[in-house]
């Protein structure tokens, strides 16, 4: 980041990311280039990162193929820069990045029922909500994994997919709360409304059961 006359100029970055070229095929670390933060986004410099099963089927190819990509969804990290009009977030704020964002306005997000934002959808085609990607290898595009990629040093994220959490969390614990924890206590909790005393079956044991 360079500076001049005392104003901070937001320029590409290069660093190193865990680039998946094709179906099945190994992670391979590679000098990749982080575009600047764009309006209602952020950079993040990522400290910590997870592995969930949804990145193994994602590096699968499925539900359909995306390569080369980055891919991660749960991590925590630092906001590295803040693009044009976030005013909720600034340089040095600890953030989780999340896959499910929400505009708190539509009926969606005012609503008990579900939190599947109608303005701001699961974004499952690889890009940033303005079709685009911030990030490319060797000239090349890389897709994003939802609204995150999380296995690279820098990533950047629309504001609505990010959220602020306590700097004295422990990193390796922050970072399960964008998916593994939030899937798996959300839904007896949120969903299910489980009480004390109910009997319940679990299936499966994993991070993100």
């Amino acid at each position: 980041m360079a500076s001049s006359g005392g104003t901070k100029t937001k320029k590409t970055l290069t660093c190193r990311g865990a680039v998946c070229w094709g179906p099945q095929e190994p992670l391979t670390l590679e000098e990749i280039q982080v575009d600047p933060p764009r309006a209602s986004e952020v950079r993040v410099r990522m400290l910590c990162a997870s592995l969930c099963h949804t990145d193994v089927s994602r590096w699968r190819g499925l539900p359909f193929p995306l390569f080369p990509r980055i891919l991660g969804h749960e991590g925590v990290g630092v906001v590295e820069s803040v693009g044009e009009g976030v005013e909720e977030l600034k340089e040095g704020d600890i953030v989780i990045p999340a896959v499910i964002s929400e505009c708190r306005e539509c009926l969606y997000c005012t609503s008990d029922r579900t939190n599947m934002c109608l303005k701001f959808p699961v974004m499952l085609n690889g890009l940033m909500p303005d079709q685009t990607s911030r990030m490319s290898v060797k000239g090349q595009m890389l897709y994003h994994m939802f609204s995150c990629s999380t296995f690279c040093e820098f990533t950047v994220v629309n504001v609505n997919c990010v959220i602020k959490v306590d700097p004295r969390l422990p990193l390796q614990h922050a970072s399960l709360l964008s998916c593994g924890f939030s899937t798996g206590f959300g839904m007896p909790w949120k969903e299910a409304k489980i009480e004390k005393g109910s009997t319940v079956a679990v299936f499966g044991l994993g991070g993100s059961a």
